[in-house]
Formats: C-alpha cells, structure tokens, sequence
C-alpha cells in the first residue's frame, strides 16, 4: 500500500483555515458540483412530487456535492486526502442532526433568532466535539 492510499495520520489533521487553496479550486470543478448539486436537489423534487415531501426531504438531506467533491478531491489530491474530506464530513452531519434536532424542538416555541442560535450553537458543539473526541480516542487507542 503507497502513502497516497493510506489514511491520514493524526497529526496532519489539524483544523485549519488556507485561504490561498481556495484559487486552486478551477472553475470547472466548481461546475461540476453545482451541476450534481442540482441534479440531486431537482431528484429531490420529483421525488416530493411524486411521493410526497416526506420521502423528498430524505433526498433533500443528501450532502449533494459530497460525492462530487470528494471524486474531485481523489482524481487530484489523491486518496488521502479524500478521505479526511470524507471523515470531517462525518463530524459536520453529526453537528447538522444536533442542529435539526434542535430547531424542530425550539422553533414554535421560541423566538427564530434564539432557535437558530441555539441550533448554530449545538451544530459546533457537535460537530467540533465529534472531532475532537474522535482526536482522543485515537491517540488512547480506543
């Protein structure tokens, strides 16, 4: 097994923020994702068309350009990469459920600006806490 199929070690998975990767993204990538992101999102509308808005929402809640951008992420970062890409997505959808779970609890019975604090609130607990409990538990070995 070459490095680039390997997963990434702890130590390179630091939260950081690189603005200048953000001019590496060519704009044809950038194509690409919106396109699957539309397509998935106009699937999910046929879908609540035709099925009803309950089994549409399920499509709705599809990560549509996850897929997308982790292919693109593969083909020209390598496999690597890709994963940690996939991991962090992980924590972000565990910190969405936090969120989701929050605003359906809060949302008749509280004022919208404190419903959605509180649910940007759990989303980072959630999201970051995964991580970092993910973090612990590996370098414990468990």
């Amino acid at each position: 097994m070459d490095d680039e199929s390997k997963a990434p070690d702890e130590d390179d998975e630091r939260i950081r923020l690189v603005p200048r990767e953000l001019a590496r993204t060519r704009p044809k990538d950038l194509v690409i994702r919106f396109l699957f992101g539309a397509g998935v999102s106009a699937l999910a509308g046929v879908v609540s068309l035709a099925a009803g808005p309950a089994l549409g929402g399920v499509f709705l809640a599809f990560p549509a350009i996850l897929l997308a951008s982790l292919t693109l992420v593969a083909r020209r970062e390598g496999p690597r990469l890709a994963y940690a890409e996939a991991r962090g997505s992980v924590f972000g959808t565990l910190g969405l459920i936090g969120f989701a779970v929050v605003v359906a609890a809060t949302a008749v019975h509280w004022p919208v600006w404190a419903a959605l604090t509180a649910a940007v609130a759990t989303w980072a607990v959630f999201g970051l806490g995964s991580y970092l409990l993910s973090r612990v538990a590996a370098r414990t070995g468990g």
